[in-house]
C-alpha cells in the first residue's frame, strides 16, 4: 500500500479475520495518504481493531463490538440538560485555545470536537459516572479523542496537552489525575473507540452532494444543536448528518449557496443507505424543528459560537418554518 493514492477505504462486509487484520496492520503501517479505513462488520477480535489503530496512520472505523444493555442511559440524567450542559462546557473549553485544533495531527477542530462528543457517550453507556465527575470525564475524553492509544502514548506532546487540559478546565484534578484516567477509559472501551460520528459521515456526504464554506458552516452548526438535544439521540449518526446535509441546503435566499450537483439527492440516499420514510425524513424534520427552537437562545454557547463572522454567522440565519416528515419524505422523493 505504500504510495497508495487511496484517502478513504471502506472493507465492511468482507468476511476478514484476525489473520486478514494482521496483514492489514502490516501495510497500514507503510501507508501515508490514507485518512480513514473503514472495517465494520468483520469478523476480527477487538485485539486485531485495536493492532489496526496502532499500525494505522490513519483514523480506523469500526461498529461497537458489544451491544449495549440500554440505549445511552445517561441520556435521560435532569431530562437530558446535564449532558448538553456538559458538552457545551466541552465545546467551550475546546474552542477556548487554537492548541486543540492540531492534537491529533489533523488539522480538523471539528472532529476533534465530535469524538469528544462519542467517546463521552459511549463510556457513560458502558460505565456509570457520578456527577460529580462528569467534567473530569469530559476533559479525559478531550484527551483520548486526540491520542487514541494513550496506553502506548507517552510523548512529550501527550504531556503538555494532559497538562494543559488540568490546568484549563480549572476542575481541581492535576495532569497525572488525567492520564490515570484516560489510561483506564481506553483499556475499558477498546475497539468501541473506533465508531465514527456524525461528522465523519457529514464530511463524506457533503464531498457528494456539494458544499460552500458558508454551508458547511451552517451544516456544523446544526449538527452540534443536533448531538446535544435528547430528542435527537434516538437517531442514527448517519441520520443527523443526512439532516443537516439536506437543511444545509434550504436557505439560498438568505444568501447561503451551495455547488450544484447532478442528482445530489439519489447520492445521498445512495450514501445513507437509510429507509426515508422511517428514517431519514423523521430526522430532519426533528431537526428542522430544534433549529426553530433554538434559534436565539443567546444563553447557548453554541449560538454564540456561530454567531462569529469567521464561522458565517450562521446562527442569525433566520430558520425556516418546520416541515414535517411526509414533506421530508416527498421533497427527497422529487426530481431534481
Amino acid at each position: 500500500m505504500a504510495g497508495c493514492p487511496l484517502r478513504r477505504l471502506s472493507l465492511r462486509d468482507n468476511a476478514i479475520g484476525d489473520l486478514g487484520a494482521q496483514a492489514l496492520a502490516t501495510a497500514l503501517a507503510v501507508n501515508s495518504p490514507l485518512q480513514e479505513l473503514d472495517i465494520w462488520n468483520n469478523p476480527m477480535s477487538n485485539a486485531s481493531k485495536m493492532g489496526l489503530l496502532v499500525s494505522a496512520r490513519c483514523k480506523v472505523f469500526a461498529e461497537p463490538s458489544l451491544l449495549l444493555v440500554q440505549p445511552v442511559p445517561w441520556l435521560r440524567l435532569a431530562d437530558g440538560r446535564t449532558r448538553a450542559v456538559l458538552f457545551e462546557w466541552i465545546a467551550q473549553l475546546h474552542t477556548g485555545t487554537r492548541a486543540l485544533t492540531t492534537l491529533d495531527g489533523n488539522g480538523d477542530p471539528q472532529d476533534l470536537l465530535f469524538r469528544t462528543f462519542s467517546h463521552l457517550d459511549t463510556y457513560c453507556s458502558f460505565s456509570a459516572v457520578p456527577k460529580t465527575e462528569l467534567q473530569l470525564l469530559g476533559v479525559v475524553c478531550m484527551l483520548v479523542a486526540s491520542f487514541p492509544n494513550v496506553i502506548l502514548t507517552r510523548s512529550q506532546r501527550y504531556e503538555e496537552v494532559a497538562t494543559w487540559l488540568a490546568m484549563a478546565s480549572d476542575i481541581g484534578y492535576t495532569a497525572e489525575d488525567v492520564k490515570e484516567a484516560a489510561e483506564s477509559m481506553t483499556t475499558l472501551l477498546g475497539a468501541k473507540m473506533l465508531k465514527p460520528t456524525p461528522y465523519t459521515f457529514l464530511r463524506r456526504y457533503l464531498r457528494k452532494t456539494g458544499w460552500t464554506q458558508k454551508s458547511f458552516s451552517l451544516a456544523n452548526y446544526l449538527l452540534e444543536l443536533a448531538v446535544m438535544d435528547l430528542a435527537l439521540a434516538q437517531y442514527a449518526p448517519q441520520a443527523i448528518a443526512a439532516a443537516a446535509t439536506i437543511l444545509s441546503r434550504q436557505y439560498a435566499s438568505q444568501g447561503v449557496g451551495c455547488q450544484k450537483v447532478p442528482a445530489w439527492k439519489t447520492t445521498l440516499l445512495k450514501c445513507t443507505q437509510l429507509d426515508v420514510s422511517n428514517q431519514l425524513a423523521p430526522c430532519a424534520a426533528a431537526l428542522s424543528k430544534l433549529h426553530v427552537t433554538e434559534h436565539g437562545r443567546r444563553y447557548r454557547f453554541v449560538n454564540k459560537k456561530y454567531t462569529w463572522s469567521r464561522l458565517y454567522a450562521v446562527a442569525k440565519i433566520k430558520p425556516n418554518p418546520p416541515a414535517n416528515a411526509s414533506q421530508f419524505a416527498a421533497y427527497l422523493g422529487s426530481k431534481e
